[in-house]
């Protein structure tokens, strides 16, 4: 029966309001993690000046061996968050991978938090209960401000990798979600960290670990294929002699296809062929006589078998794409990682480090020998170790960034993570008495320190200038060129040089980080000098000037090979940027 018009009124006016309720519901209703931002408190010298890095000199590494000569590595002293900010000038866009191993937020894994807030209220850096109201929001805040910075560092086929927990792994996938895309993410990976069966378990024995990894963008179409395995290669083998080499072999049939492509067949040999029920022919009817023609196809030791597909060993990939399941057969447990560390600086204060294995399993995936990586949560520098082994492994040129906090009286990054590295490029004696000889290799050591009396966003021309003064280990970073050259004495406090470590075809970085100009004409004999010792060298020079460097265009007359560049405001502006 058709509706009465006055009823069809009643329905128009339901409608109505039942698109109101959801269009409310679309403006305020969010699909995603919601957590209260707890705004982070650092030391009140951090907080009100401009971060930048100083080298520790007497810290610096310059061993011989097989890696000598390659570019220097780099370890940082300091929050990362701040470490980061200064990366964000250096290393913008240059990082291929990040990996790092957070805090667990497990409510004895000594996260700690500086509540802004809730100073009088909350704990003030104290740890972290797994009982305190806002456990997650803190974790979260933390995390955000991090990852964001982080993402400004990867290239644009780089990817981060982040090892976690059950504590917080829901909470971690949908913040990287926010932060990197949920579009850009790879994969989630599964660690087996270890064999043993925890009986005393409430529940499960949770033997694995999690790692997110994310790409920065779409450049990133998929992961390096990875060596095939001698078990992988193992399923191939060659029982009748095809001069096409060993093979494996498949199915005729596939799950899916069309009912008007199935048909039945008799091969020359005799043999009666036809698709199961509910199977369809991988191959069209042609193409299996062209199979048989070719000896594509293998009907058993005695020539009577059901006919398979051979798929051979030279057709398929050089490599293979990587598993979800990292097994610690193949890559390393939480105890291998343990006794790795205790061999190298005999003793181990890590409850959960991370097997080499493991590390060098994850970098090969992405960018190439060359790449950049970087770790900001380095702990006993398991990062580092594994990228001077791939290098040793296939004469590779990667650099390696890590940043570890001191870390109270004991100072980690000094006594573990730093002291690891060096133990491992110079050579050393492990547990037993055992020599065990040093990769070689070069390293700087940098902490993170504060100039100005301003934020970057409030800076004043005082504070600009102490910055330019101080920026000599920022600015020699981001041109990786980070060997200090010796200059005259009279050049302290107006310019600084330094250059890379290669032999020929020496790249320098020129600073000249003073308003006064009167050092001028020296500063340019010196560049004169060096470029008279190697003509194919390259020169970025930096100038200390409150808008543009055109100053110093006019000091050069054969402007080949010399870039120049401004000081500092291209710093501020990126940390303003930063600081919103």
């Amino acid at each position: 029966m058709a509706e009465t018009l006055d009823g069809l009124k009643v329905r128009i006016r339901e409608l109505e309001k039942e698109v109101e309720r959801w269009k409310s519901q679309v403006k305020s209703v969010r699909y995603g993690l919601n957590w209260m931002d707890v705004p982070e408190a650092f030391d009140k010298d951090s907080e009100d000046k401009i971060p930048i890095l100083e080298e520790v000199t007497e810290k610096a590494v310059d061993a011989d061996g097989p890696l000598a000569g390659r570019p220097p590595h780099v370890i940082i002293e300091g929050d990362n968050y701040h470490a980061l900010t200064c990366l964000n000038y250096t290393h913008r866009g240059k990082i291929d991978v990040i990996y790092i191993d957070p805090p667990y937020n497990t409510g004895s894994d000594g996260f700690t938090y500086k509540d802004k807030r809730f100073l009088t209220e909350f704990p003030d850096g104290q740890k972290v209960p797994k009982e305190h109201p806002l456990r997650h929001s803190y974790w979260l805040s933390f995390m955000e401000k991090r990852l964001k910075l982080a993402k400004n560092l990867l290239s644009d086929k780089g990817v981060i990798f982040i090892s976690i927990d059950d504590n917080e792994q829901a909470n971690l996938k949908l913040l990287c979600d926010k932060v990197f895309g949920e579009g850009n993410f790879v994969a989630e990976f599964i660690w087996e960290k270890k064999k043993v069966v925890q009986n005393d378990a409430k529940f499960t024995s949770t033997n694995h670990e999690y790692i997110l990894s994310y790409r920065k963008s779409i450049c990133l179409q998929s992961f390096n294929l990875l060596p095939r395995t001698a078990e992988a290669n193992a399923r191939y083998e060659n029982p009748d002699n095809d001069p096409k080499g060993p093979w494996t072999s498949v199915a005729l049939t596939a799950k899916s296809g069309s009912a008007e492509n199935i048909y039945d067949y008799t091969f020359p040999n005799g043999v009666y062929w036809k698709p199961n029920e509910g199977a369809y022919p991988r191959l069209s009817k042609d193409s299996l006589k062209k199979a048989y023609e070719e000896n594509k196809l293998w009907f058993g030791k005695n020539g009577k078998n059901v006919p398979r597909l051979k798929k051979y060993l030279s057709e398929v990939k050089q490599g293979m794409v990587a598993n979800s399941v990292l097994y610690c057969d193949d890559v390393g447990s939480t105890q291998l990682a343990k006794e790795q560390l205790k061999k190298t600086i005999n003793q181990n204060i890590f409850d959960t480090p991370k097997p080499l294995g493991l590390l060098e399993s994850l970098s090969k995936l992405v960018g190439n020998n060359n790449s950049i990586i970087l770790d900001f949560f380095a702990g006993s520098g398991t990062t580092l170790h594994a990228t001077l082994n791939l290098n040793k492994e296939d004469d590779g040129n990667r650099q390696c960034i890590l940043v570890q906090q001191s870390e109270g009286d004991n100072n980690i990054c000094e006594n573990v993570t730093y002291e690891r590295n060096r133990r491992v490029m110079y050579g050393y004696t492990n547990a037993k008495g055992e020599n065990v000889e040093g990769l070689g290799g070069s390293l700087k050591y940098y902490k993170t320190g504060f100039v100005g009396k301003h934020q970057s966003k409030n800076a004043n021309d005082a504070d600009k200038v102490e910055l330019a003064e101080k920026a000599g280990c920022l600015i020699a970073l981001a041109e990786n060129t980070l060997e200090e050259v010796v200059v005259p004495p009279t050049a302290k406090g107006f310019w600084q040089i330094y250059s890379d470590n290669a032999e020929k075809k020496k790249r320098y970085t020129c600073i000249y980080h003073n308003g006064d100009y009167g050092k001028v004409s020296d500063f340019v004999a010196k560049i004169d000098e060096l470029r008279a010792t190697d003509k194919k060298s390259k020169f970025t020079v930096y100038v200390f000037s409150w808008n543009s460097p055109d100053f110093f265009e006019n000091e050069f007359d054969d402007l080949k090979n010399i870039e120049i560049k401004a000081i500092p405001k291209p710093i501020l502006e990126i940390y303003k940027a930063l600081n919103g």
